[in-house]
């Protein structure tokens, strides 16, 4: 046998072997939602009925569908801003100015896959409970800031929870797309043309971490989206995992009809989300 045959044989098998995984993760990922959504719409006597669907806008409670969606996408936006603005200006000054610091910061990153999110709470309700207040009943500065971070309007304690809980991710994230290409010869060549340390960041920087921060802010999203915990044990009942485990509802089609269309809701978004960065890293190739 010749080596071009060979050569076709093993392609050939590599090509069967990447079409049976791909085969066997469709059926594990999208076997269950079909089968989810057959159930939505199966009529008890037979047929096909929308109606659990419809139900979702028409269930009784504190709030709608909608403004349970919109309320955690508002704290899954916040995270995403807080997260990023944390940990991008940190691996910047780990990769160019301190990089014997950058195994600490890892590990103090890493720490919030150690310790679930139930020692988090129980270490913010402490907190809570030392800054309480005064025999005036009026407090300090610290009782009025705290309160009004856990205000149920705008919840910006969630997303200072959710950003600690995203650090392991988004630092993996950040730090992957810094690894893929030299920061401290892009920063060089752009400050010996003159630039300022913001137009680098901005301008040289951030572009190239375009697919970075886009994978971080992905995970950050699924993250806040699917997170009860901390939600619930807080006491908050307006983000969307909290009132979808508090629906008033028996029904098992209601129920999953909710899972859903969340589901596909919020893969539309992140496709949607995906294809604006691409179609603006293509834009940036082609005038380059």
């Amino acid at each position: 046998m010749t080596d071009n045959a060979i050569a076709r044989n093993r392609g050939a098998g590599g090509t069967a072997l990447r079409w049976l995984v791909l085969t066997v993760a469709a059926i594990y990922f999208i076997g269950p939602l079909l089968a989810a959504i057959s159930f939505t719409v199966k009529k008890p006597g037979g047929g096909v009925t929308l109606s659990a669907y419809r139900d979702i806008f028409n269930q009784p409670g504190e709030i709608s569908f909608g403004h349970a969606l919109i309320y955690s996408l508002l704290i899954a936006l916040a995270t995403i801003v807080l997260a990023l603005a944390l940990m991008v200006p940190t691996q910047l000054l780990l990769h160019l100015r301190l990089p014997r610091w950058r195994g600490l910061v890892e590990v103090i990153c890493l720490l919030p896959l150690v310790f679930p999110p139930v020692v988090l709470v129980v270490g913010v309700s402490g907190v809570y409970r030392w800054a309480q207040p005064g025999e005036d009943g009026q407090g300090g500065a610290a009782f009025h800031l705290l309160r009004f971070i856990r205000d149920s309007s705008h919840p910006l304690l969630l997303p200072l929870l959710y950003a600690v809980m995203t650090l392991p991710f988004v630092y993996r994230a950040i730090d992957a797309g810094l690894r893929s290409f030299d920061v401290a010869t892009l920063v060089e060549a752009s400050r010996s043309l003159g630039a300022s340390w913001p137009t680098t960041i901005g301008s040289v920087l951030l572009p190239s971490l375009r697919t970075a921060l886009t994978n971080a802010a992905f995970l950050c999203f699924a993250l806040v989206m699917g997170e009860y915990t901390v939600a619930s044990i807080l006491l908050y009942t307006k983000p969307f995992p909290v009132w979808l485990a508090q629906l008033p509802t028996t029904s098992g089609q209601v129920r999953a009809a909710i899972s859903v269309f969340s589901l596909l809701l919020v893969q539309a978004l992140l496709l949607v989300v995906s294809g604006v960065g691409t179609r603006g890293a293509r834009r940036k190739v082609a005038s380059s």
